[in-house]
């Protein structure tokens, strides 16, 4: 799995996607990491492309994805 580094975001470290898995991982700048599960590449692209990471995450992804802190 590639990281992306999101040195402009206030919330989110890094995150990357294993796309055979359609895992996508978060790592917050607290630590924590979570695994969000069976999230298709269009989403994982729309976070890749997006200005605000932790405002597609909260508006797209969570409550749409199951997830698990890693």
């Amino acid at each position: 799995m590639k990281w992306i580094d999101t040195p402009e975001s206030s919330n989110i470290a890094r995150f990357g996607y294993d796309n055979p898995s359609r895992v996508l991982k978060v790592e917050f700048k607290n630590g924590s990491v979570y695994d969000y599960f069976d999230v298709p590449d269009h989403v994982f692209n729309g976070m890749r492309n997006t200005p605000s990471k932790g405002q597609y995450l909260a508006q797209q992804i969570k409550g749409n994805y199951r997830y698990a802190r890693a």
